[in-house]
C-alpha cells in the first residue's frame, strides 16, 4: 500500500501498543481459536451471513469495489467495509479486548509481525488454505505473513521499485536510459543532464536530512539484500549491505544531483513543476504522476533500478499490505471466501489494479489485463513492474520493527546532514534500538 508517513504512524502504533501492554485480553469464545476455517470451495449459495472488513484509503475503495463481483458468486453474504485510519487506532483496542474486532483486517506487511507478537491468538491459521499458493506469491511479500512455519494472512499488494524518468529531459540531455545500468552511471548521467539543461532540472529527489522519510535507503538496502536483524534475531544495522546503501544515498546528495524534497508534497511539487528528471520509487507512484501531473501524459518512462555493480542485483520493494481473518469472526468461512475472491482470482485482481494496487499474487501476471497498454504512460506499465519483481530479496520486518525504525531514520539524518559518518551513525542507531527493543546487538 502507498507509504504514508510510516515512521510517524509507527510511533502512534507503538504508543498504542505500549498503553495496552498492561491490559490482558479477557477470555472470549473465539480467543485461542487458530483452526483453519472450513472450505469455501462449495457452492456460493451455501455461504451466508455478514462480514466486516477494516481497511483504509484506496485499499478500502478497492475492497468495496470487489463486493458486487463477490456477491454474484456468494449472494447471501453481506460485506461491509469499515473505513479505518492506517495507525490502527480503531483496530488495536478490540484485538486487546478480545471482542468487537472486524472479521478481516488490513495491516501493512511490515507491521503484521508486530500484530502476531502482541496478539498471538487473534488471527486464524490459514496455512492449509494457502499452502498450495505459497510459491505463487512474491517471496518478499510472503515473508511477512508467516510465523513458525504457519501462515496467518494473505499477501496483498507489492511495491516493486523502478526509476521513473522524464523522456523529454533525457532526450534533451542525450541520455539513453538503457545505458544506466549502475548507480555510478546514473550519477554521471545526472551531472550531464543538469549541465545540458542549464541547472534548471536536478536528476532526482531526496530528503537531504531524512527527517521526512528514508525511502531511498530502504530500497537500496533491500536491493543489496540487507536486513535489520541477523539470523539470530540480533540487531545488525552495520552489515555491509546497509552501510553500502547509506553511502550511495549520501553520494546522491554529495554529487549534487538531487533536489531536496523533505516531504511527500514537496516531492510532488518537484514533479509537477518539472524540477526533477527522475523519481526513484515503486509502481504505486504511477497514480501520483497520473493524477498530479496530468499535463505530462506521455512524457514519463520507467527503467529498472541501476545496480551497484555491473550485472548485480537491481530489484527492490517498498510497501505492501496483508489481509488477515480474526479469530473473533463468527463467519470465518465467508471471510476467507472474500479474501480468496479478491486476491486469488483474476476477476478480483482486475479490480485491485483499477485502484493502483499491484498484486503480489504472480499468476495474475499472465492475464490479459495485466499486460495491456497504459494510456497515460504509453506502454504496458504493470507488465514492466512484473518483470522487476521476480528476484526481489526477501526482507523480513521483525516484530520489534517499530522500535528499530526511529534510530535507523536518525542515522540516515545524521549521515546526510554531515553530523556523523556512516558506520558511526549506524552503530549509535544499534545502541538506541537495543535500548528501545531489548534486543541484543550482533557481535
Amino acid at each position: 500500500m502507498r507509504r504514508a508517513a510510516w515512521v510517524r504512524r509507527g510511533f502512534i502504533f507503538f504508543t498504542i501498543l505500549s498503553l495496552l501492554a498492561g491490559c490482558s485480553s479477557p477470555t472470549s469464545e473465539n480467543q485461542g481459536n487458530t483452526a483453519t476455517p472450513q472450505s469455501a470451495g462449495g457452492s456460493g449459495a451455501g455461504l451466508s451471513g455478514e462480514i466486516k472488513v477494516a481497511a483504509w484509503n484506496d485499499a478500502a475503495d478497492a475492497l468495496e469495489a470487489e463486493i458486487p463481483g463477490f456477491n454474484q458468486k456468494y449472494p447471501n453474504v453481506k460485506v461491509t467495509i469499515q473505513r479505518v485510519t492506517n495507525n490502527y487506532e480503531q483496530i488495536i483496542p478490540p484485538l486487546t479486548a478480545g471482542m468487537g474486532a472486524p472479521d478481516i483486517i488490513q495491516t501493512q506487511n511490515r507491521d503484521f509481525q508486530s500484530f502476531l507478537q502482541k496478539f498471538p491468538d487473534q488471527f486464524v491459521d490459514l496455512t492449509d488454505k494457502l499452502q498450495s499458493h505459497k510459491d505463487e506469491f512474491a517471496k518478499t511479500a510472503w515473508a511477512g505473513v508467516e510465523k513458525d512455519g504457519k501462515a496467518y494472512a494473505v499477501p496483498w499488494d507489492l511495491g516493486p521499485a523502478g526509476v521513473w524518468y522524464r523522456k523529454d529531459y533525457f532526450e534533451q540531455a542525450g541520455i539513453d536510459p538503457k545505458t544506466l545500468t549502475t548507480w555510478d552511471k546514473f550519477i554521471e548521467a545526472g551531472k550531464q543532464l543538469q549541465s545540458k539543461l542549464g541547472g534548471k532540472v536536478k536528476m532526482t529527489t531526496l530528503d537531504h536530512t531524512a527527517t521526512g522519510d528514508m525511502d531511498i535507503w530502504l530500497m537500496l538496502m533491500n536491493q543489496l539484500g540487507g536486513s535489520f536483524v541477523n539470523a539470530s534475531g540480533e540487531i545488525d544495522f552495520t552489515q555491509v549491505a546497509n552501510l553500502k546503501a547509506m553511502e550511495m544515498t549520501k553520494r546522491f546528495k554529495d554529487e549534487g544531483i538531487t533536489v531536496n524534497t523533505p516531504t511527500w508534497d514537496e516531492r510532488i511539487r518537484a514533479v509537477v513543476n518539472g524540477e526533477t528528471a527522475t523519481v526513484i520509487f515503486p509502481v504505486w507512484y504511477a497514480g501520483t504522476i497520473r493524477h498530479q501531473a496530468k499535463d505530462q501524459q506521455g512524457k514519463w518512462g520507467v527503467m529498472p533500478l541501476p545496480a551497484f555493480t555491473e550485472g548485480g542485483p537491481n530489484q527492490a520493494n517498498l510497501g505492501g499490505s496483508i489481509l488477515a481473518v480474526t479469530t473473533q469472526s463468527k463467519n470465518q468461512e465467508a471471510a476467507w471466501a472474500f479474501i480468496e475472491y479478491s486476491l486469488l482470482t483474476n476477476e478480483g485482481e482486475d479490480v485491485q489494479m483499477k485502484y493502483g494496487l499491484f498484486p503480489s499474487w504472480t499468476p495474475y501476471y499472465q492475464s490479459e489485463n495485466f499486460k495491456k497498454n497504459d494510456e497515460f504512460f504509453g506502454f504496458p506499465l504493470a507488465e514492466f513492474f512484473g518483470e522487476v519483481s521476480t528476484n526481489i530479496p526477501e526482507l523480513k520486518f521483525p516484530p520489534e520493527f517499530m522500535d528499530l525504525s526511529k534510530p535507523i531514520q536518525d542515522a540516515n539524518g545524521a549521515v546526510l546532514s554531515g553530523k556523523a559518518g556512516v558506520e558511526e551513525a549506524f552503530k549509535q542507531a544499534e545502541e538506541q534500538a537495543s535500548k528501545a527493543s531489548g534486543l541484543k546487538i550482533a557481535p
